[in-house]
Parts: structure tokens; sequence; C-alpha cells
């Protein structure tokens, strides 16, 4: 017994150690980082920004018109779980971030004891640290954005699907806590629609016909009423709108491995290996496996009715999710992250009834596998990189990347010849693309200030087609100010260079173009700086700090 208690509390304080440590990283890694390290990053701190801007205004009714009918078609979730933080504490991109960190915190925690609610304490253990272990989890969750509610929902959802089943009660904590997580969940993102559904199938039709024990969903009536007030509104104003996100995102080819095929699929399943789980994480579910064919080989993998359940209950939770980024074009890891719940208390369960979890053995091998990928997630933080590093896939990260510090460009000096020129508000066009690069970047200048964002426009992207210059010339005219960045080439994995690839011709035909001053040269980035040329209307007067006019 005392040698049980001593195991138990070994792995407890493993999963807690570790868990603490990715945090800590994760805080300095935030502060390493002061813009948005990606277009997606950078577009969400915009959104909460002007939230924020507008309820200290005392606007209220303007955020929560913003909330419901301007998001573009994503969930808005990460915007009402930040908000009030963002409120109190100030816009701050660490603290945005810190919410992302409490959300991923919390998930954990619930993966924990939805696992020990099914197989025991160490089993919650394990699928803990196969959860909080993933590189393309700790990426999601340490950036300000979408997922890491979508991770609180999910393990909350698991969680108090299997309470209601061990407990078969229409016990109060249990209803709301199912109904806040679903309705979070349908708030987090479309994606959850692959989550929740097939889940709450699953339960109704195994509680009609009284399958493995579970009982009926009926007493979880008001759970799914919970759920409807909280998302309804807003899936009754923007349904049509998210859909059509998610539909445009399935197939958005900057992340895809190819189209449909077994070859397409193998590159895919090497990513997820490498990236998803990563190298000890993945050996460790491999060994775990095998341990179970080898326990039921030998008849000793004797599941009960609850474990049998629930280990149902995570492939309806995680499969859908997978079988739809495998059936499209859009590859990026990070949509199936969601999917490493299910995987990690599946894991865990099976670690605990196939004997492993309680072999000296299987400690010492999981010990070993865990604290090595521990090391690679937060090898970048204690050795930050001094130049910029490229990213193993388009699709995601080794775990020595997941915590790399990223090329930042500061656009504040825009915002000033911007301001110099008598321009709050001014209409910006752009030839080029980058992570630090792109549209939301530049608006964060002025909406990091309180300010309202310019108009920026990106003047052609490869997607669009053949390159047309009088078109995006005729276009740039129209604009205050015209950036570009002759010389920069980007990520070739995302086909950035393929966005960059007029940059220096656009730049040399403005230099002669008499409706725009000699350019502004800006050395931006703080690894191998890029030449930024910013050329500004001629018709515009513009003064320096010291007042004088300047030249056209």
């Amino acid at each position: 017994m005392e040698q049980s208690r001593y195991y138990k509390n070994y792995w407890l304080v493993f999963a807690v150690s570790t868990m603490s440590v990715i945090i800590v990283a994760a805080i300095f890694w935030a502060r390493a980082n002061p813009y948005g390290v990606h277009w997606d990053e950078a577009q969400y701190l915009n959104e909460v920004g002007l939230d924020v801007t507008r309820l200290w205004a005392g606007k209220l009714l303007t955020v929560g018109g913003r909330i419901l009918i301007k998001n573009y078609g994503r969930p808005p979730a990460y915007r009402i779980l930040a908000l009030p933080f963002l409120a109190i504490f100030g816009f701050h991109i660490v603290v945005a971030r810190l919410v992302s960190l409490t959300c991923f915190a919390f998930s954990s925690w619930f993966v924990y004891l939805a696992t020990r609610g099914i197989a025991g304490s160490i089993a919650g253990t394990f699928a803990t640290l196969v959860f909080i272990l993933s590189p393309e989890v700790v990426s999601a969750s340490i950036f300000f954005g979408t997922d890491a509610s979508l991770y609180l929902a999910t393990s909350a959802l698991l969680y108090y699907v299997f309470v209601s089943w061990r407990d078969d009660s229409d016990a109060s904590k249990n209803w709301i806590g199912l109904g806040l997580a679903m309705g979070l969940g349908f708030l987090a993102k479309t994606t959850f629609l692959l989550i929740g559904f097939p889940v709450i199938a699953f339960w109704m039709i195994a509680g009609h016909y009284g399958w493995l024990d579970i009982p009926n969903i009926k007493a979880q009536k008001k759970a799914g009423t919970l759920a409807l007030l909280i998302a309804g509104p807003w899936w009754l104003l923007n349904g049509r709108k998210s859909f059509g996100y998610a539909s445009y995102a399935r197939g958005f080819v900057r992340d895809s491995l190819g189209s449909p095929s077994i070859g397409t699929w193998m590159r895919w399943l090497n990513t997820v290996t490498k990236s998803l789980l990563g190298h000890g994480v993945a050996i460790f579910i491999g060994l775990v496996l095998i341990s179970c064919l080898i326990a039921a080989i030998k008849s000793r993998l004797i599941l009960g009715t609850l474990p049998k359940a629930a280990l149902i209950a995570c492939a309806c939770a995680g499969l859908p999710i997978v079988l739809e980024q495998i059936s499209g074009t859009n590859h990026l890891l990070r949509h199936i992250t969601p999917a490493m719940i299910p995987l990690a208390i599946s894991i865990g369960v099976l670690a605990e009834e196939s004997g492993w979890a309680g072999s000296w053995w299987g400690a010492l091998t999981a010990s070993i596998l865990f604290c090595g990928q521990l090391i690679m997630l937060v090898a970048p933080v204690v050795f930050p990189n001094s130049h910029q590093i490229d990213l193993a896939f388009p699709t995601g990260v080794y775990p020595w990347q997941a915590m790399i510090r990223f090329d930042q460009w500061d656009w504040t000096r825009v915002r000033n010849i911007s301001q110099s020129c008598g321009l709050d508000v001014p209409k910006i066009a752009y030839l080029g693309d980058g992570r630090a690069f792109n549209l939301p970047q530049i608006e964060y200048s002025w909406i990091s200030k309180g300010q309202a964002p310019p108009e920026v426009t990106w003047l052609w992207r490869y997607e669009n087609g053949a390159f047309d210059w009088q078109k995006t010339m005729d276009a740039a005219d129209q604009n205050d100010i015209v950036i570009t960045a002759p010389g920069f080439i980007g990520e070739v994995k995302e086909k950035e260079d393929l966005d960059n690839q007029y940059n220096s011709e656009f730049a040399d035909r403005l230099s002669r173009d008499s409706n725009f001053r000699h350019s502004t040269m800006l050395a931006m980035g703080r690894f191998e700086p890029v030449q930024v040329l910013v050329f500004v209307k001629s018709a515009l007067v513009c003064r320096t700090a010291s007042g004088s006019s300047i030249g056209q």
C-alpha cells in the first residue's frame, strides 16, 4: 500500500512539475515575442483589442454587437474569455497569451480528472502528460488564439460525460458543467460540432438501448438547454458565415501536403508522428499499444463497461476531425490538436488496463521519454535562437521548434510616418507577404495604442492568379501609403516566396511614379534586418520630428 501511494505521488508530482516547467517557459517565450507570431494571432489580437477599446469607452452595446455580428464567421469564445482580463490589466500581448495558457492548464486538469474517474490517478497523470507534451498543443496554447478555449471545452465535455455515466444522476453540478462545456465549445470553434455531436449521438443511442450500462441521456435535457442559451444566439446570427469560413479553411492550399491520396496520407502521418505527438510521446504510445496487444493475446486485457464506454466516446470525439482533415487539402495539424484530448485519455486508460502503468520498467521508460520530450520543448527558451529557423513542415513543427523565437517586425514607424503626414486613419497598400509582413500585423500598431486601424489592402497574393501590373499600380495609386520589401523571400514552405516574387520590380516602378515621394527605408526584424520601403503619396504634406516639411 505504501509503495502504491508513493508510486501515485511520484507520477502526480512528475505531471505537475512538467506542467509548471512548460508554463514558466511559455511566459518567457511570450515576453520574448512582443508581437503576433503569425497572421492568425495578430488578427485575434486586433479583434479583442478593438473590443477592449470600445469597452473602455463605455460602448457596451458596440462591444456586444461586435461579438455577435462582426466576427467574420469565427466563434467568439477567445474574445469573451480574454476581454475581462484585458479590460482590467490592460491590452498587452502577454496578458492575452496568459489567458490561453490558463485554458491550457485547466484543460490538462480536466483530462486528468476524466481519466482518473475511469482508470485511476496514475492513468490520469499519463493522459495529462501525453496531452501537455504534444508540440502542436503547446505551440497553439502559448500564442493567443481560438484553440485553447476549444481544448477547455473538449476536456470538460468528456469529463462531465464520464461523471454523468458514473454517477447516473441529474445532480446540478453535472448538468451545469456539461451545459457550460457544450456552450463554450460551440462558441470556441466550428470544429466542436465534429467533437460534441458524435459524443452526444453515441450517448443517445447507447443510453436508449442500455449498452454498457450508460444511462439515458434524457436526464441531461437541462444541460442541452443551457448550451442552447449560451451559444444559440450567436449561431442563429452567424451559422452560415461560420460554415462558409470553415469550408474556406478546409481548402486552404498553403498548408496542404497534397490532394487526398495514399502518398499524401503517408506524408501526413509522418507529420502527425513528429509534430502532433512528438518523438517521445509517439514512442510511449507505441509501447502502450504493444503492451495492450500482448495483454490481449494472453487474455489479460479485460476492460470493464465504463472503460469500454469511455474508449468509444473518445473515438467519437477524436476520429471525425481527423477524417475531416485527411479528406480535405488543409493539413495544418493545429486544426486536429483537440483530438489529442480523447487520444490522451484513451492511452491513459489502456496504460492502466494493460498493466503498463504498474510496472517499474514501464515507469522508467515513460519517465525517460517524457523528460526527453520536455527538454526538447523548452530548449529554445533556455538556449534562444539568434537567427530565423525554418519550420519542419508547412503543417507543423518539431518539438524543439515549438518555442523558438520568431522574427518580429515593429510597424510603429509606419504609424509615425502616417501621423507625420496628418493621417490618423490612412489607406495603406502593400505587396508581399510574411509571418510578420501582413495586413493584421500592420494594423496592430494602431490598435495596440487604442487608435482606429488603417484601411490596409493586400495588393496581390499568388492564389489570385496571374499578376497584372496595370491593375496593381492602379490599386496602389488609390492609397496614401504603399509598402513593399524588395529582396524579401519569406518562408518557402508557406509559399511566401511566390507572394514576394514581384516586390523588387514593384519598388522600382513606385520609385519612378510621380504620384509618390522617394521611399523611406526601414530595417525590419531582429535577426537579419529586412529592407522595407515605404512610399508616401506626393500630394501629402508631411513633417519631420523637428516640424520642417518633407520635400517631394
